[in-house]
C-alpha cells in the first residue's frame, strides 16, 4: 500500500516539475523579452530537478508495486 502512495507522489511531482519547467521556459517568449533567459533559469533548473527526482521516485514505487503483485 505504501508503494502505491509513493508512486502517486512521484506522478504528482513529475507533473509539477513539468509544469514549472514549461511555464518558466515559456516566460521569455510570452513577455516579448521583458524577462531574460537568466531570470527564467531560476524556474527552469528547479523544475528539471523536481522532474528528475520525482521520476525516480515514481519508478521506484512502480518497481515495488509490480514486485508485490508477482508475489500475490
Amino acid at each position: 500500500m505504501i508503494w502505491k502512495i509513493v508512486m502517486v507522489v512521484g506522478i504528482l511531482g513529475v507533473l509539477l516539475g513539468l509544469a514549472v519547467t514549461v511555464i518558466s521556459a515559456a516566460l521569455v517568449p510570452m513577455t516579448n523579452g521583458r524577462t531574460s533567459w537568466e531570470e527564467a533559469m531560476f524556474g527552469i533548473i528547479p523544475g528539471i530537478l523536481v522532474f528528475i527526482v520525482s521520476f525516480l521516485i515514481f519508478v521506484l514505487g512502480l518497481i515495488f508495486v509490480m514486485k508485490g503483485r508477482k508475489k500475490a
